[in-house]
């Protein structure tokens, strides 16, 4: 339950902050599509730990090869996987593709978050960003930059990495997002978050709820810690080797394909390539190589087929098609 007087100040946070987002809008290739509930499943998996100009260069590419998700549904895994190249943690792909394979079996796009979220990959964000962007439903709808920026509005966060839990930000948006204003509302937070409202540095001069804001100009700035997922790998996390081996074994389903146009897309085959070809591909292109490296990318792949990423046979590796 909001309190009486929570209420009213949000009442006017939210006044000034779609004010402020019409001047302010950010200018996105999704946001000027047709905001189908197809165009935004497949931008929200897109965004989901990518940056906005990745998810700029890679959309418009993307939804013309796959342009409904009938054709996504058809589509061989292998494909969908080559098609997402550039875009990084190519689970997303293979939930996407299940996502749009699940649908197609119904007949029909979900229309409710219980049933969105029953599909492969959506969790309670994904589903409820499809019915705000797509329906402009009264849903609340919150992602990193909305939990931090409605957590430092309503309570005194003691420094800039602090958060409320994301229930209580959930029960809030639902409180205070104006009646059919959802998709603008959202999109003025999301904004907020990510131009003045930063993680590490915010501007809180120029922000225009600062007057209404718990935490404005309050908040310290605890030192960073390295997180495990930055652990170095010859250089790089593991993640970017993952994507690298992953693109060397796409490119070459590309170059196959290209000399094989005669062929029904479908009928496409695969050359494997060995771990050897692999490893000397990634050597031209990195210049690591030895004993040490080759049994680390015998780990990356192991990895890679374990997750469906790929398939193995006699010849070696290759996409996973099914």
């Amino acid at each position: 339950m909001i309190h009486a007087a929570t209420q009213k100040r949000f009442a006017r946070v939210v006044a000034l902050l779609l004010e402020w987002h019409r001047k302010n809008r950010r200018s996105f290739i999704w946001r000027g599509l047709k905001r189908t509930p197809y165009v935004v499943l497949v931008s929200e998996f897109m965004l989901q730990q990518t940056g906005t100009t990745q998810v700029e260069n890679h959309l418009p590419k993307f939804l013309k090869t796959f342009p409904t998700v009938k054709r996504l549904a058809e589509a061989p895994r292998g494909e969908v996987i080559a098609a997402w190249q550039g875009l990084g943690y190519n689970r997303r792909a293979i939930h996407l593709h299940r996502a749009a394979q699940a649908i197609a079996h119904r007949g029909r796009f979900p229309k409710t978050a219980q049933d969105l979220q029953a599909l492969p990959g959506i969790g309670r964000y994904t589903a409820s960003a499809v019915l705000a962007f797509a329906h402009n439903a009264d849903t609340a709808v919150v992602d990193v930059n909305i939990e931090r920026v409605l957590s430092r509005i309503w309570k005194r966060m003691p420094d800039v990495s602090a958060t409320l839990p994301i229930r209580a930000i959930y029960d809030l948006d639902a409180a205070i997002l104006p009646a059919g204003r959802s998709s603008m509302w959202h999109e003025a937070l999301m904004d907020l978050g990510a131009t003045i409202c930063t993680k590490k540095a915010p501007i809180c001069g120029e922000c225009p709820v600062s007057k209404h804001c718990a935490s404005a100009h309050r908040m310290a700035r605890p030192p960073r810690e390295p997180t495990r997922s930055e652990r170095r790998y010859f250089g790089e996390p593991r993640r970017i080797w993952r994507g690298r081996v992953l693109r060397v074994i796409a490119q070459n389903r590309s170059q196959t394909k290209n000399r094989s146009q005669t062929k029904n897309r479908s009928q496409t085959k695969n050359r494997s390539q060995t771990k050897i070809e692999i490893a000397n591909e990634l050597q031209n292109q990195f210049g690591k190589g030895g004993a040490e490296f080759r049994d680390f990318l015998d780990a990356i792949l192991r990895l890679l087929l374990e997750e469906g990423f790929i398939e193995s046979g006699k010849g070696g590796f290759s996409l996973a098609e099914q």
